[in-house]
């Protein structure tokens, strides 16, 4: 595994919709931590849908470096050679002016232990980077990456 931390900050979004059973969810979105790390607690914020649905949005928040990190790094090490091809090569488009990475699960594939890239009904992950002065957020991110799954 790679030994920089580059993820300071982790926040991971799902929304749980009228339709969908809030343990699976939470369950699925469970499959993104290691192990090791303790799922923090979920803040829930209810509110409803454009047809009177009611929909729940939940985040979990890794303040920590390490567990952060690795938390990012078991979803990129997840994801098959071609999820993963498509992040390096997206990875300008991925990573805001303010150091953040986005990418987004497939939260029916995540229930099942998978984890895969989607963007319809998905789990958000943003990851807020800590770069270095002047250095290039892309490079960077591209480098843990590389060093990530060359370590696989």
């Amino acid at each position: 595994m790679a030994k920089q931390r580059p993820v300071q900050h982790l926040e991971i979004t799902t929304l749980v919709h009228a339709t969908e059973d809030h343990i699976k969810v939470v369950h699925a979105v469970s499959n993104l931590f290691p192990e090791h790390i303790e799922m923090p607690p979920y803040d829930e914020v209810k509110f409803t849908g454009v047809f009177g649905e009611s929909i729940a949005m939940l985040k979990w928040v890794l303040k920590n470096r390490r567990p952060a990190t690795e938390t990012f790094n078991k979803v990129i090490t997840g994801l098959n050679s071609i999820d993963l091809h498509q992040v390096q090569e997206s990875l300008g488009d991925r990573i805001d002016e303010n150091k953040n990475m986005y990418l987004r699960v497939d939260k029916q594939k995540a229930a099942t232990s998978v984890i895969k890239l989607d963007s319809r009904d998905s789990i958000r992950v943003k990851a807020r980077m800590l770069v270095p002065h002047k250095a290039d957020p892309v490079k960077l991110m591209y480098d843990h990456i590389q060093e990530l799954t060359q370590d696989a």
